[in-house]
């Protein structure tokens, strides 16, 4: 009688464990994502962290909201990057249960002039426009939309590197392969001609702004063309 108390006792135990442990483990699974916690590598200009967090649940299904364990950090992150805005996004969970989501952002370089305009980075990436106060752009005019975008946008952001453009570049056209440049303190349009010899054209830019400036026989021209091998060619319409 005792040693059959004593297989009772056992088994008893040895349901108490199991069932301690698929209790658990159920637990564990039904614990909710409490908090969504979202950082940006740099101060965000085009997005919010409302948006981030809609961005990130929108298409989860049901389960997949509720039960952390099921969550594929991954498919979040290529959810995110899909956004044009979003230039890298990383997941992390959180100990406590929650998530952190690292959002860097892209950064605009110009404004493509279409209805409705466009902002563009580096690398000729598009998304959506919406005035930033504190900042402006230069505005990129393309008489064909089957021109290469990322290889304008490289030229740009050559220009925007240089000390004078920097400040001055205010529109960039592109007809036929060839670029023109408008200036911000200076009425005359650049003619650019194609992206080679860059560097021998902004230099001959600058050493016709800088004597325009300082001699009146310089003043009234309308169209300067930096294309031409050594020399600056300037034209009034």
């Amino acid at each position: 009688m005792k040693r059959f108390s004593s297989y009772i006792f056992l088994g008893f135990m040895v349901v108490l464990m199991v069932g301690s442990y698929w209790f658990s483990q159920y637990k564990n699974q039904a614990r909710t994502v409490s908090e969504i916690e979202i950082n940006f590598t740099s101060p965000a200009l085009l997005l919010a962290p409302l948006l981030v967090n809609k961005l990130l649940t929108q298409n989860l299904d049901q389960q997949s909201k509720k039960n952390k364990e099921s969550l594929d950090l991954n498919m979040l992150e290529a959810q995110l990057k899909r956004t044009p805005e979003i230039k890298n996004a990383e997941v992390f969970k959180l100990p406590q249960g929650g998530l952190s989501v690292e959002v860097t952002e892209r950064k605009p370089l110009f404004i493509v002039e279409s209805d409705p305009p466009y902002f563009g980075d580096e690398e000729g990436i598009l998304f959506k426009y919406k005035t930033i106060d504190s900042l402006s752009f230069p505005v990129f005019k393309k008489n064909s939309i089957d021109s290469s975008l990322s290889l304008s946008a490289a030229l740009i952001s050559r220009l925007k590197k240089d000390p004078l453009l920097a400040s001055e570049l205010e529109v960039i056209s592109l007809e036929d392969n060839h670029y023109t440049l408008e200036l911000r303190s200076f009425p005359f349009k650049v003619i650019l001609g194609d992206a080679s010899q860059l560097n021998e054209k902004l230099e001959k830019l600058k050493v016709f702004c800088a004597f325009q400036l300082n001699q009146d026989s310089l003043k009234g021209y309308d169209k300067i063309n930096l294309s031409y091998d050594k020399q600056v060619v300037a034209t009034t319409l």
